[in-house]
């Protein structure tokens, strides 16, 4: 008899679902599959909002800027606050879910954003901005994770779509949550009084009705002690140069999105495109383009999504950099547009990569050193061009520069990928079938 072989994609779903996945509780066993099936839906919906409440401030820095005074090393600041706030968050809260119940975790991720809603509406201070988005970080950190966990468990209590597409749905939660969090900001900085108010007005309102429908779902994850610990990162001796690789190719697509959602919008102004409604929309675009091609190239190896990723970002930051010579806001947008697709098909694939490198009781943890990489990558070159303008470098010149250490990672990336992946994959799909 003959065992059929999985492709790789499909091996990282089933990877992911397990890793996801716990036993469910008594009660979630019993509860009507239609209300396991609406209530995917609607934490689909929680998740996406609360994502996108985190990307509302992208096109708004720019009225920071003009009307508190905040200079470019203040922007940047603040943005990484976010990013340092998902990294400890991810490492120290974000797979509590698994023994403490996913409605716990997601409401206290809910809380935060709602004290950062709060904040954010009574004062535009500098401290108490960057206070607030370290909040909002640490929110994400617990939502994240637990929230796909939820989708998948609900998927298999509802007994309408399996795993994989839970995993999909969370995908188009997530990515399409930030991508409207930049709309939502743009319309009301266009057009509505009070630019700095009425967005996180909207979201406080939103949050605390996502808070009291989270209260009315059933809880799947079995609720049990267990001493606390950090999350670990580990992956087998053997295959690290392959797992460092997975890792810098999730910080390559992460350097691209955190430029979107933080110095986007004042670039695209330096650029000739100066309404915020536009400026929101192209940052969105780049974000949905991301999560499209998570989506869409989900059956393809690991391998092939990160070597059809990174040229793609290569690309976009040569069309970033020429719009930036140029001075042409629109070819600097397509660029941005092409580097986000490109980079949702990496970081797929930097996942995938990862997950095949790990054991099947290490899938977690090999998972969070992706996201790690990830997170440093969206704030460390970002908080650089901040430290550059304080020096006095023009933002333009700054974000030439980051585009041509971006260009110059993602083929010392490429070229690892090669030389990596032939000889760890076919040994670490052996290992994930034992």
């Amino acid at each position: 008899m003959t065992d059929s072989k999985p492709t790789d994609a499909q091996y990282t779903e089933q990877s992911a679902a397990q890793s996801a996945m716990r036993p469910p509780t008594q009660a979630g066993t019993q509860s009507d599959p239609q209300r396991n099936t609406t209530f995917l839906w609607l934490i689909a919906i929680i998740f996406g909002t609360a994502m996108s409440f985190t990307t509302v401030p992208t096109t708004l820095w720019s009225l920071y800027e003009s009307a508190e005074h905040y200079s470019t090393m203040m922007v940047t600041v603040a943005f990484t606050s976010y990013s340092f706030g998902v990294l400890l968050s991810l490492v120290l809260l974000g797979h509590l879910s698994d023994w403490r119940g996913r409605r716990p975790l997601i409401a206290i991720s809910l809380l935060c954003q709602i004290a950062a809603a709060v904040a954010l509406m009574a004062t535009h201070l500098f401290m108490p901005v960057v206070i607030a988005r370290f909040v909002s970080g640490v929110g994400v950190g617990m939502l994240t994770a637990t929230a796909t966990a939820y989708l998948a468990e609900l998927a298999i209590a509802g007994g309408r779509f399996s795993p994989s597409i839970a995993l999909v749905i969370a995908t188009a939660a997530n990515l399409g949550g930030l991508g409207a969090g930049p709309l939502v900001g743009g319309a009301p900085a266009q057009w509505a009084p009070c630019p700095l108010v009425v967005p996180y007005g909207i979201y406080l309102a939103l949050l605390i009705v996502c808070l009291g429908v989270l209260r009315l779902g059933p809880e799947t994850a079995t609720i049990r002690s267990r001493r606390y610990h950090p999350q670990r990162i580990r992956v087998q001796r053997a295959d690290r140069a392959g797992y460092l690789v997975a890792i810098g190719v999730g910080a390559a697509t992460f350097c691209v999105q955190g430029l979107s959602t933080s110095l986007f919008p004042q670039l695209l102004g330096q650029l000739s495109i100066h309404s915020r409604f536009w400026q929101g929309l192209l940052v969105a675009c780049v974000l949905f383009a991301s999560a499209a091609t998570q989506i869409m190239m989900r059956s393809l190896s690991a391998s092939r999504l990160i070597l059809t990723g990174l040229p793609a970002i290569g690309l976009g930051v040569v069309l970033m950099l020429c719009g930036v010579i140029l001075v042409n806001g629109v070819l600097f947008a397509l660029g941005g547009i092409i580097g986000g697709a490109g980079g949702g098909a990496a970081f797929r694939g930097a996942l995938a990569q990862a997950q095949q490198l790990a054991s099947a009781d290490a899938q977690g943890e090999a998972a969070a050193g992706v996201f790690v990489g990830a997170y440093l990558g969206m704030s460390v070159p970002v908080l650089g061009i901040g430290f550059a303008s304080l020096a006095g470098a023009p933002l333009r010149i700054s974000v030439a520069v980051f585009a041509l250490f971006v260009l110059a990672f993602a083929i010392v990336l490429a070229i690892g990928t090669v030389k990596t992946g032939r000889r760890s994959f076919p040994e670490a799909k052996r290992q994930g079938r034992r």
